[in-house]
């Protein structure tokens, strides 16, 4: 089969590699459609902290089960790919945070992922691992709930919820996620704010009730002008670019910092002053991943037809194109990127 394998950092290439065959309890998967995420170009440039070579990548995947040894799956089901395998019984994955699980094991990352013709999922994967697709939702759409149901885990992390106040730090694909989830889990306001000039004009795509063209002001300047000097509850970060120590100054009373993308290692260290996190009882948080509850969830957005993420779908093409597609997307080209088989 044909399969986008990456054998070390910036080593990308288009290989011809055996077809996996249907685990003992588990499924074989024809892929439909795989999206291009920024981790995926991350992992080819630079490298990743759970990234084992060599790896097939891809980890947003819509498929079709070609072979099914599990009860709950049979050949010609459409299904939507938590990309998390995990153990299923240490404390963490009871208490449903199986993207914590010690054992963890990636789609795309540390185990071979959907930018392939076909791929093969243990039974330790099963059920939860896998949505099945209704007929009113595309493939395209589908492969796209994995990065909303990140977006879901942040905002559950950082509990946003009826009146908040909620500023966006990025508007690419998954800041644009981000502020429209928001304002479907009862922010007051959403605000989004951005440096390029590009995604200043595509943050409209998200609804937000106000975007801050940080080429053209302060964060501080603008978060206060959009808040008459209230600052927000509680601040997203979908952007590598983010200057953190400036953040606690424009959050209000018991406002929450959510740590959603991951910052490069020579920006990750930062100073924030303690006595200003406990008199104004602020919060910090990380997210990473999400959980199978999160994945069901974010289906059920997309079906619903809550979160549309179908206006961010730019471009789709065959895997013939894999080299293009993943400069289109490190260049910022568009926002979601779909290869479809």
């Amino acid at each position: 089969m044909k399969a986008v394998l990456l054998e070390e950092p910036a080593k990308l290439s288009l290989a011809e590699v055996d077809t996996p065959s249907c685990p003992k309890g588990g499924v074989l998967l024809e892929v439909a459609c795989c999206a291009i995420c920024g981790t995926d170009v991350k992992m080819f440039r630079r490298g990743h902290r759970d990234l084992k070579y060599p790896r097939i990548l891809g980890h947003e995947i819509a498929a079709v089960v070609a072979c099914s040894e599990h009860p709950d799956f049979k050949a010609g089901d459409r299904v939507q790919v938590y990309p998390g395998i995990a153990c299923g019984v240490c404390p963490l994955c009871l208490q449903g945070r199986e993207n914590l699980c010690g054992q963890v094991k990636i789609i795309g990352f540390n185990y071979d992922g959907g930018l392939a013709e076909y791929m093969a999922l243990p039974p330790e994967s099963l059920p939860g691992g896998l949505n099945i697709i209704p007929e009113n939702v595309s493939d395209e759409e589908a492969s796209l709930a994995e990065p909303l149901a990140s977006c879901i885990h942040s905002q559950s992390v950082s509990r946003v919820g009826d009146g908040d106040r909620v500023l966006v730090l990025g508007a690419g694909p998954l800041g644009l996620l981000q502020a429209m989830l928001a304002r479907h889990n009862g922010a007051e306001k959403v605000l989004m704010a951005e440096v390029l000039p590009d995604r200043v004009c595509g943050a409209e795509l998200a609804c937000p009730d106000g975007v801050i063209d940080l080429a053209k002001t302060s964060l501080r300047q603008g978060v206060f002008e959009q808040t008459g000097g209230a600052g927000v509850d509680v601040i997203l970060i979908a952007s590598s670019g983010v200057e953190v120590g400036e953040l606690p100054s424009v959050l209000s009373p018991g406002g929450r910092i959510n740590f959603f993308s991951g910052l490069p290692k020579d920006r990750s260290e930062f100073s924030l002053d303690a006595n200003t996190i406990h008199y104004r009882e602020l919060a910090l948080s990380g997210s990473y991943g999400s959980t199978p509850a999160d994945n069901t969830r974010a289906l059920s957005l997309i079906t619903d037809g809550i979160i549309p993420v179908k206006r961010l779908i730019s471009r789709v093409t065959g895997i013939s194109d894999i080299e293009e597609a993943f400069l289109g997307v490190e260049k910022l080209k568009g926002l979601k990127t779909i290869i479809k088989f």
